[in-house]
């Protein structure tokens, strides 16, 4: 009995041991080495004709993908054509090219289960191609009939813009729609950037209209084009220049002199809809990619609204008072022209007035008070991270490659990029903060039924003005 009492004592005291041994520390005391990472290669090379090209090599799966970039996009709509770009787009891929009708190379790409898409944005139009690597040769030939020879056919084109048009009638349905489209009515008013698709310009846009516009921006020396998957360099170069070698042509690129016009004096736009909750759009216009202060801002922001549950807007306005469920905020790093800064949220209607005025507290506080090296820590950390990880796809890498290059960026804009990153300081937080945000100045959009919007008004120093949900237009003048 004895022996048996020493060995159950003995066994505890092994016990404790192994618990202490292998005691769980806090997650933010653990030490890792740091992580080694090399930015992937891509390749680059160039037709006779100046189609340029980004390639890489990846035979995991008997796949490839293409993306295409071309300038094209809404920022060179003629003045009464908004919609223009998005229209055609849709049209070159559904409505026929060379000597295929739409149902025909709707038909192929379905038996060689091949993914075809055309868009377009505010600068670009881009086509995305993903096939099996076997059937590389012939989606690219198709490929290229929609860049060189689109049939624009009639039905087809009056079929995508019926969809268009009933898009637009119901885009009011959606207030986070009508939020955004009253925000950069208000900051780029009658730029392009701000005009904004109407059944009146999409009623009277002609096919002319998209052979025109199509014959103007599709030129060989205006084509980027990003390839990665199952393919080696020689067959791709064999299989582009038989589907765009022979194409000719010289892209007369338009100025980017556009000055903007200024925007619209600060004020509180309130579209009135009737409902429980009400969407918040607040702020004013941002910067774009060549800004020095890119990377503080960066950080400011993740600090301020884009950093999800570690931000200050969603703990001081969801986590603790929980007054919104969604509340943001995020620079847009305009690519030739200076973007937009937005801080957004959606409360109900009774909260409205403090959430507005906490949003605004927010950044005052980040223009007046260095942020805390926690904060600064956990946001370049993540930011750097994020950076790593987004190049785990290898189309992801070579299209992300071929974007900066079609908008300019320089050469070590990647290499250098948590760098930059992790050289920002505390100070550059508060200088950026100061230089950028204007509370006071900012448009605020809301859209559904606040309480006492003259009051909220009022608090704010802002005239309260009316957003037509027709023509966003008040007092009678457009924005």
């Amino acid at each position: 009995m004895k022996n048996f009492g020493i060995a159950i004592l003995l066994g505890l005291a092994v016990l404790c041991g192994c618990s202490a041994a292998y005691r769980s520390e806090h997650p933010e005391d653990l030490e890792f080495t740091p992580l080694a990472f090399e930015l992937p290669q891509v390749e680059t090379f160039q037709l006779a004709n100046g189609v340029r090209v980004f390639f890489r090599e990846d035979h995991e799966l008997p796949l490839v993908s293409v993306t295409t970039m071309l300038n094209a996009g809404k920022i060179d709509e003629p003045e009464n054509r908004s919609g223009l770009a998005e229209l055609h787009a849709t049209a070159m891929r559904s409505a026929g090219a060379g000597d295929m009708t739409a149902d025909e190379i709707d038909a192929y790409l379905e038996m060689v289960a091949a993914d075809l898409s055309v868009a377009s944005d505010a600068y670009a139009t881009t086509m995305s191609l993903s096939l099996q690597s076997a059937d590389v040769e012939q989606g690219l030939q198709i490929l290229g009939d929609m860049m060189r020879r689109p049939r624009f056919d009639a039905q087809r084109v009056e079929l995508a813009r019926r969809r268009m048009l009933e898009n637009i009638r119901r885009q009011n349905d959606r207030p986070a729609v009508v939020a955004r489209r009253a925000f950069l009515s208000a900051l780029y008013r009658n730029h392009s950037l701000g005009r904004l698709p109407t059944l009146d310009s999409v009623g009277t846009i002609t096919l002319e209209d998209l052979r025109a516009f199509h014959k103007r921006f599709f030129k060989p020396d205006n084509l980027w084009v990003a390839v990665s998957g199952d393919i080696d360099r020689a067959a791709l170069e064999g299989y582009l220049n038989d589907a765009l070698g022979d194409w000719s042509g010289r892209f007369d690129r338009p100025k980017d002199s556009e000055t903007l016009p200024p925007p619209a004096p600060p004020a509180l736009w309130l579209a009135y809809k009737d409902v429980p909750q009400t969407t918040l759009l607040m702020g004013e216009r941002g910067i774009d990619k060549n800004d020095p202060d890119l990377y503080a801002l960066r950080v400011l922001d993740f600090i301020l609204g884009g950093g999800s549950f570690n931000s200050r807007l969603m703990q001081n306005i969801r986590t603790r008072r929980g007054l919104a469920y969604s509340v943001y905020s995020y620079f847009q790093v305009g690519r030739r022209l200076p973007g937009v800064f937005i801080a957004g949220a959606e409360t109900k209607n009774s909260s409205v007035s403090e959430v507005t005025r906490l949003m605004r507290q927010e950044m005052q506080t980040l223009m007046q008070t260095p942020v805390t090296q926690e904060e600064l820590k956990t946001a370049k950390e993540s930011l750097v991270n994020s950076f790593v990880f987004a190049f785990e796809d290898t189309h992801e890498v070579v299209t992300r490659v071929m974007r900066l290059a079609f908008y300019g960026y320089p050469d070590e804009y990647l290499s250098r990029y948590r760098q930059r990153l992790a050289a920002v300081t505390a100070g550059d937080v508060l200088a950026v903060a100061r230089r950028h945000l204007h509370p006071e100045a900012q448009t605020l959009i809301m859209v559904g039924n606040p309480e006492q919007p003259d009051d909220i008004a009022d608090a704010l120093g802002l005239p309260l003005k009316t957003v037509d949900l027709e023509g966003f237009s008040s007092e009678g003048e457009s924005n």
